[in-house]
């Protein structure tokens, strides 16, 4: 598949790689807060009396402060706007809130970086939607707090200039800028032969903290280059953990209106979307499987329709970008040397992401799919799953399955064509698979996955299903397998396939490593995705303009619709992959040993 641009949306917050060791206050009744509530008794407004606290209880009592000089009312709305270095405060301000009864708190945090290169090239366009959310906001009575250094919070929370310049320190990446020279990505690889950006065309673009140094480099390009004035960039930071783990349930279940005016933006002006792939494969680990679940589906309920106009109409592409926090879990021999890891994972994606080779391995794909289209012209539509014993070359008996392509599937690589705007994009860098949507009443076996699975934050391990008429009948996992269980319960046909995809002979599964990233991990090995399909890999689908028009055409032909679309890993060089003509009973293998065959 190509990695969902909303998964993307979804589940990529993270904790920044320095956490300051202040930011992990519970509710327990530890030392910690019994000195804070005799301090809060002592003095909650002068802070007289109020000694010998750490940095962390000083900004909860400023924040607790804060709150009640606000009126702060159960279930009211916060925004919070504030220069990145605030961003200690605002998380301790956030938890807080959302432990005292909160609605939805949201955050604009303001990159220096960014809005020199804004001054720079005078650049003093934004967003309607931005806009219409801070309107929403007044209206809903929320509670709208700025941070400066007129209103600078660690001051006035009493912190010392030592302790706020640790603050501060904390919110800032570790990484030499010689150790990102290593990195070689070229915007105009990125804007120009991927995403296939027309000159002012707008650009969103999403990342982690530690791509900072990055995302500056591509938005100069943008201004400079591009002529693009509409830029809009979106930096993960812990807001969406804080609610996660302390809001109330009904506020998991809401999904803001800007949320839906920022997609809905998108589509209406053709705004191209960027995601640099380097999350925390453990970022939600410790979180409540119920709560994250329930977050997850009510996006992806809520948003469904827009969503697969955005995958069809609107270029968008996930690009692997790693950082110390993504690095480490393939990099274990430098776990304790974070910069090291990430210099060699630099590295080693310059190969993976194939730089400087993508235009010749876009047409190496493009041959894949024509090959197994005239496999499927000539009735091999159906295909067979078998792993072995490495040593013996048998079959083990993990893996023996089936399924069966619609007459109007179709291979598809790299490649998409969106219509709409005119664009050809690669969708996803790395890129190593040939995809199609399989018939969603014909998967029959049982399958091991080869690798984990991350899924809402979470790891999944050593996945076994068995399916019947298509569907999953049973389930297990050695590793969060009640997450899996919920989220599949949780999403309607989710229990059934959306996609199958063809890997063979990727440089990421010479690397040796797993990466426990969906998007590097499904460019190393054959893979299958629970979900929704993609109706790009339909023929017939792009003749539909209404949405609701498509989607009965597909539900006609039993292609999977779902809100959800996951993809595991069944392939590598003890699975063979064989495909089998119904009619006659011959077979034609696919891919043996990791190498494709036709």
């Amino acid at each position: 598949m190509r990695i969902s641009q909303v998964n993307q949306y979804n589940f990529t917050n993270v904790n920044l790689y320095r956490k300051n060791k202040y930011m992990s206050v519970n509710n327990t009744n530890s030392d910690n807060n019994i000195r804070l509530n005799n301090a809060l008794k002592a003095d909650t407004v002068s802070f007289s009396g109020v000694k010998n606290l750490t940095p962390n209880e000083k900004m909860k009592t400023y924040a607790i402060k804060l709150l009640e000089e606000n009126n702060f009312k159960e279930n009211q709305k916060i925004h919070l706007i504030a220069d990145s270095k605030y961003l200690p405060f605002m998380n301790v301000l956030s938890k807080e809130a959302y432990q005292k009864g909160s609605g939805r708190i949201s955050m604009k945090v303001v990159e220096p970086e960014l809005e020199n290169l804004k001054k720079k090239y005078n650049i003093t366009e934004t967003f309607d939607y931005e806009k219409e959310k801070l309107k929403d906001l007044k209206d809903q009575n929320a509670i709208i707090l700025k941070f400066d250094d007129k209103n600078n919070p660690y001051k006035l929370a009493k912190l010392s200039k030592a302790e706020e310049a640790k603050e501060i320190e904390s919110t800032k990446t570790i990484v030499p800028k010689a150790v990102y020279d290593e990195f070689k990505i070229s915007p105009k690889e990125v804007f120009k032969d991927a995403l296939d950006v027309k000159e002012g065309q707008p650009v969103t673009i999403r990342g982690e903290r530690e791509h900072l140094p990055i995302i500056e480099k591509l938005v100069d390009y943008l201004y400079s280059e591009n002529k693009t004035k509409l830029v809009n960039v979106n930096i993960t930071n812990d807001e969406k953990i804080n609610m996660l783990k302390y809001a109330k349930p009904e506020v998991l279940e809401e999904v803001p209106k800007s949320t839906k005016s920022f997609f809905k933006e998108r589509y209406d002006k053709d705004v191209a979307y960027l995601v640099l792939d380097g999350a925390d494969p453990n970022m939600y680990e410790g979180i409540d499987t119920d709560r994250i679940v329930k977050n997850s589906k009510a996006v992806s309920s809520q948003t469904e329709e827009i969503y697969n106009k955005l995958t069809t109409n609107v270029p968008w592409l996930v690009y692997y970008a790693p950082t110390t926090k993504s690095c480490i879990p393939a990099y274990p021999e430098l776990k304790d040397e974070p910069v090291k890891a990430l210099s060699q994972a630099f590295k080693d994606a310059n190969k993976i992401n194939r730089m400087g080779h993508l235009a010749e391995h876009v047409e190496t794909l493009s041959y894949r799919a024509d090959k197994m289209n005239e496999l499927m012209d000539n009735g091999y539509r159906t295909l067979h799953y078998v792993s072995v014993n490495p040593k013996t070359g048998k079959p083990d008996g993990k893996t023996d399955f089936k399924i069966t392509m619609s007459p109007n599937s179709k291979f598809v690589a790299a490649q998409t064509n969106f219509k709409k705007y005119g664009h050809k994009t690669i969708c996803n860098i790395p890129t190593e698979e040939v995809f199609t949507s399989p018939q969603a009443d014909t998967a029959e076996g049982v399958i091991s996955a080869t690798m984990p699975l991350t899924l809402n934050g979470k790891i999944v391990e050593g996945i076994r299903f068995k399916f019947n008429e298509g569907k999953i009948v049973d389930i297990k996992a050695d590793k969060n397998e009640e997450m899996l269980k919920k989220h599949i319960e949780a999403n309607p046909n989710a229990d059934r396939l959306g996609e199958v995809a063809l890997v063979a002979g990727s440089p990421i599964a010479k690397t040796g490593r797993l990466f426990n990233s969906t998007l590097l991990d499904e460019n190393a090995a054959c893979h299958l995705a629970m979900g929704n399909s993609y109706a790009e890999c339909i023929k017939g689908a792009d003749d539909f303009s209404d949405y609701k028009d498509m989607k009965k055409f597909l539900k006609d032909l039993k292609i999977n619709s779902s809100p959800t679309h996951n993809d595991f890993m069944v392939g590598g060089e003890n699975v063979t992959i064989s495909a089998v003509n119904e009619k006659t009973g011959d077979t034609v293998d696919v891919i043996k040993n990791d190498k494709f065959l036709l």
